[in-house]
C-alpha cells in the first residue's frame, strides 16, 4: 500500500478478514466432509445419513460464504461512502481536522492491516494443513485398516485363551 489513507487501509482490512473467513469456512468444510466420509466408509448402514449431512454441510457453508460476501461488500461500500463524503468537504478547518485525524490514526490502521494480513495468512496455512491431512489420511488408510485387523485378531485370540 503506497499512497495510503484511512479508507484504503480500512478497505484492505475488510478484504483480508473476508478472505480469512472464507478460507476458514472452506477448511472447516473440508475437515467436516472428511469426517463424514470416514463415518460412511466405516458404517455402511449410515450411508444415507452421511449423504444427507454432507449435503447440508455444502448448503450451509455456501450460505455462510454468501453472508460473508454481503458483509464485506456492505462494509466496503460504507467505508467508500464515508471517504467520498469526507473528500467533498472543502472547509479549511474541516480539512485540517481530517488531516490531523488521519495522521494520528493511520499508524494504528496500518497495525490493524498487518494483523489482518497475518490472520489471512494463518487461515491459508490452516487450509493447507487440512488439505495435507486429508491426503495423509488417504495414504495411511490401508495401513490403519491392517493395523486394526491385527489388533482385532489379537483380541479374539486373547478372548479364546481366556475362555
Amino acid at each position: 500500500m503506497s499512497a495510503q489513507n484511512l479508507s484504503s487501509v480500512a478497505v484492505h482490512v475488510v478484504g483480508q478478514y473476508h478472505e480469512a473467513g472464507k478460507t476458514l469456512v472452506g477448511a472447516w468444510r473440508t475437515g467436516a466432509r472428511r469426517l463424514l466420509d470416514g463415518a460412511a466408509s466405516r458404517y455402511g448402514q449410515m450411508q444415507k445419513v452421511t449423504e444427507f449431512l454432507a449435503n447440508r454441510l455444502d448448503i450451509d457453508t455456501g450460505r455462510v460464504v454468501e453472508v460473508l460476501d454481503r458483509m464485506a461488500e456492505a462494509g466496503t461500500k460504507g467505508i467508500e461512502a464515508v471517504a467520498g463524503r469526507a473528500a467533498r468537504i472543502e472547509s479549511p478547518i474541516a480539512t485540517s481536522l481530517m488531516s490531523t485525524f488521519s495522521a494520528i490514526n493511520l499508524p494504528i490502521a496500518n497495525v490493524h492491516a498487518q494483523i489482518a494480513d497475518k490472520i489471512a495468512e494463518g487461515a491459508k496455512t490452516l487450509e493447507t494443513r487440512v488439505a495435507n491431512a486429508e491426503e495423509a489420511a488417504a495414504e495411511q488408510a490401508p495401513a490403519a485398516k491392517s493395523g486394526a485387523v491385527a489388533v482385532a485378531k489379537t483380541a479374539r485370540r486373547a478372548s479364546r485363551k481366556a475362555a
